[in-house]
């Protein structure tokens, strides 16, 4: 909302150098998203003589999207440049002002937006628990999204630390905030009803990242082969971020049943 906000006075702002560049902070998934989008969102700020919209993207790490690994890379990396976002990799920031953006090396961007997208942290709300916490300050909970070391306390989405498979841990992404958020609801309940719990078991993992005007990577699998690229992935990250992610209305045992088909049907206490 404050992003959204900037860019409406940025409309009205005069031309300053700067005014149509932005530098976004952190290769991540989320930074790359960012950046890409915000090559459309200032072009709409453009008028007729304005300086040309730029947007760079700076990452300490020497590759873009370090934690995605190498499979979809390829295509991140074509989709940023046919875009014109510019990399900054192996690269830190110094200091962040009204005007711009200094990087370590000493280079300056002037910029009148910055955007910070460099990790994740857990809501301050799972610390209220008074429990051990991760890196990320997520509660380490059992199969049954009980959190370790307290029987009456369940945690889910990205306060969450649940094993999504016998090697990998959760994230803190929608898919695994809304199958937790399901799974712990309903032991919950099943915990207040002496019944047994259901054991935590989400979708295959998949990501849809989504890449501006150049469309978006869809993948499957912990190391996030692509699948569908362009048009078709974008068309899928459209129905996800405008349908899929909204809180579910009224009886959604349908959310269960797509996430265990065949398991969750009936579980409705």
């Amino acid at each position: 909302m404050a992003l959204e906000a900037h860019l409406r006075e940025l409309a009205s702002a005069p031309e300053t150098p700067g005014r149509l560049t932005a530098v976004v902070i952190g290769g991540g998934f989320t930074g790359i998203e960012v950046a890409a989008e915000m090559v459309s969102r200032l072009g709409e700020l453009a008028s007729a003589g304005a300086a040309a919209v730029r947007v760079v993207l700076v990452e300490r790490a020497d590759v873009v999207g370090p934690d995605l690994g190498d499979k979809p890379r390829p295509v991140i990396e074509e989709a940023l440049a046919a875009l014109g976002v510019e990399l900054r990799l192996g690269a830190t920031v110094r200091a962040i002002d009204g005007g711009g953006v200094t990087l370590g090396t000493g280079e300056r961007v002037e910029a009148r937006t910055a955007i910070w997208a460099a990790g994740l942290r857990a809501s301050p709300v799972a610390a209220l628990a008074g429990l051990p916490t991760d890196a990320l300050g997520r509660l380490a909970v059992d199969a049954s999204l009980r959190a370790e070391g307290a029987a009456d306390v369940f945690a889910a989405g990205d306060v969450a630390r649940a094993m999504a498979d016998p090697t990998h841990a959760t994230l803190m992404s929608c898919q695994h905030a809304l199958t937790t958020g399901a799974f712990a609801g309903i032991n919950v309940a099943r915990d207040l009803l002496d019944l047994p719990p259901e054991p935590y078991a989400p979708l295959p993992y998949q990501t849809c990242l989504d890449l501006g005007a150049w469309g978006a990577l869809y993948t499957r699998g912990w190391d996030r082969a692509p699948v569908l690229v362009g048009a078709e992935a974008k068309a899928m990250k459209r129905r996800i971020n405008t349908v899929w992610i909204y809180p579910p209305a009224g009886d959604r045992r349908d959310i269960l049943a797509a996430a265990v088909p065949g398991r969750h049907r009936s579980a409705s206490a």
